[in-house]
């Protein structure tokens, strides 16, 4: 009967492997990129306020431009951009590919870089064509656009900062994709509040280009599940129509909402970070055998010359609970750690003292 059952599905999503991330017991989470801050409880209270207003037993307004017409006022976006939310940026993502590929259609993506784009354009049979990153993996942006140039790529999807690397490619590269190739290009930057600049004042002038933000990372609102797409209206109108009705709830809204009129509160945490994480790259680079790579994002990747499914247990034995990300290209040799507070940090860097030194 199971096997029945199966034949039902469609081949090419049997054989496709679940987005997962194991959570073993652990004192410390350094393993998925969030905030170790939680938000401000000014932050929290402004919510309860705004949500005792609103009805709870009616659908959210669907063509709502509450949060759009704030991002697009916070960003100071041009008139011709349209800012669409989402889910989280993974239904975007999702959306964005479903409107674009149909299958065959060639899509061209670097690795190592975040699962979902190759799983959601693996679904919608996309020819994927993989750009890999260069031994110190950084991202070669005229290779990225020779490959997708040769593949007559209908769409370029790559996450600036990248994850996870911590690297990005500089906006003069993104500038030379965008003029070498004739694809959608599809900016990824949740991660962009650590790095230093964004492609986001490019949108004015080039049409094919989109970009992804979130709330997950630095706003602090990994549980409301919210993200937003920008990116010229006449594509973000045909997008739409593949997003499902409803799909951003009034307490993400009004949370989001609240996050933006208060973000004065969270800049020092995010200035934290940031000081935490170069801290970080600094004390990995003094131990043996281990290699940091800069990072422009809220998490290190670093090699070691221990296994690192072995480096990985011993920390988990200690409490720690860090990201092996050794099954991706490039990445053999490597494991991710994410930023979290200075105690977490200090700890950290302690208990892979004591590993590298004792081995």
């Amino acid at each position: 009967m199971t096997d029945r059952l199966l034949e039902r599905v469609r081949p090419d999503v049997r054989n496709i492997g679940m987005y997962r991330v194991a959570t073993p017991p652990h004192r410390i989470k350094l393993n998925q990129n969030e905030s170790p801050i939680e938000l401000p409880q000014a932050v929290k209270d402004d919510v309860l306020d705004r949500l005792r207003s609103i009805p709870w037993a009616r659908y959210p307004q669907q063509q709502s431009t509450a949060l759009p017409d704030a991002l697009r006022a916070s960003l100071a976006l041009p008139g011709r951009v349209e800012v669409l939310t989402g889910n989280g940026s993974n239904e975007l993502i999702q959306a964005l590919l479903t409107a674009i590929l149909e299958p065959g259609a060639p899509i061209a993506i670097p690795v190592p870089t975040f699962s979902l784009y190759r799983q959601f354009a693996a679904i919608l049979g996309g020819q994927i064509v993989e750009v890999p990153h260069e031994a110190d993996l950084t991202l070669d942006a005229d290779r990225l656009a020779d490959a997708a140039g040769k593949a007559d790529a209908r769409a370029i999807v790559l996450a600036r900062p990248n994850n996870p690397t911590g690297t990005s490619v500089p906006i003069d590269g993104i500038l030379r994709i965008l003029t070498r190739t004739d694809a959608l290009v599809v900016v990824d930057e949740a991660y962009v509040e650590f790095a230093a600049d964004s492609v986001v004042d490019l949108l004015a002038s080039h049409e094919r280009l989109v970009v992804l933000r979130t709330f997950s990372k630095a706003l602090r609102g990994a549980g409301l599940r919210i993200g937003y797409m920008m990116a010229a209206v006449e594509l973000v109108e045909q997008v739409r129509k593949v997003v499902p009705p409803f799909n951003t709830s009034v307490f993400a809204r009004e949370t989001a909402l609240a996050i933006l009129a208060r973000r004065d509160l969270l800049r020092p945490g995010i200035e934290e970070a940031i000081a935490e994480r170069d801290a970080l790259v600094a004390a990995l680079d003094a131990l043996p055998g281990i290699a940091p790579t800069p990072s422009e994002a809220n998490f290190v990747c670093f090699r070691t010359d221990l296994p690192p499914r072995v480096l990985f247990d011993r920390l988990l034995r200690r409490g720690i609970l860090v990201r092996d990300v050794s099954g991706s290209p490039r990445l053999g040799d490597c494991l991710r750690v994410s930023v979290g507070t200075p105690s977490e940090n200090r700890a950290f860097v302690a208990a892979m003292r004591e590993i590298m030194e004792e081995r």
